[in-house]
């Protein structure tokens, strides 16, 4: 049986949710960075990015409401980190392809009664995946070398979360995304393309 009290509880509930605003993070737009990294100097003439992923813009993808979707901080992974060293005369072009970088949001089933309206759980998952390949070829020896590199990160929001709180859950579920795939990366350059480092064994 619902009481008075019980509408006395679901009105300061009712205030409590009021009180978070749709402000998104305050200041520029945070972005991942890769500065504090080394340049991995290939000995290649030129080093290209294609985008193969395309985002569909649409539920279940919630990637393009990011501050810093998952396809820019790879791009930007690559324009920091990857550089070519080798000049036209090596013959040699690195091309980096984004195959992933999706976040799929999916929505948390909530306690129901009289107990959920006094719960704050979280009622999205956002699942954010990171795939490239790594590819560099020479066309005047034949020479070639690929790698790939894949990583997946998770993060739950609360339903009572602004949204500056949610776009930085975002941020640092990218932000730990990117490190596992630089990690990744760096791995399967040193095991796989190491004929291609300037100074062999990545630091």
């Amino acid at each position: 049986m619902i009481t008075r009290r019980h509408f006395l509880m679901l009105g300061a509930a009712l205030a409590l949710a009021g009180c978070a605003t749709d402000t998104p993070i305050a200041g520029p737009v945070p972005e991942v960075g890769f500065q504090h990294l080394s340049t991995i100097r290939l000995n290649v003439s030129t080093v290209q990015v294609h985008r193969a992923y395309k985002s569909p813009l649409k539920a279940p993808n919630a990637e393009h409401r990011f501050p810093t979707p998952p396809a820019q901080a790879m791009m930007n992974w690559a324009k920091v980190r990857l550089r070519g060293v080798g000049g036209p005369e090596s013959g040699a072009i690195a091309t980096l392809v984004i195959e992933d970088a999706s976040v799929i949001e999916t929505k948390l089933e909530k306690t129901k009664g009289i107990k959920g309206l006094f719960t704050y759980e979280p009622t999205e998952r956002y699942d954010a995946t990171a795939t490239a390949r790594l590819m560099i070829s020479n066309g005047e020896n034949g020479a070639s070398g690929e790698v790939r590199a894949t990583a997946t990160r998770s993060a739950e929001v609360r339903e009572n979360a602004t949204l500056a709180e949610r776009e930085q859950a975002w941020f640092d579920m990218t932000e730990a995304l990117m490190t596992d795939f630089n990690a990744q990366m760096e791995k399967q350059i040193n095991g796989y393309l190491g004929r291609w480092l300037e100074t062999p064994g990545l630091k």
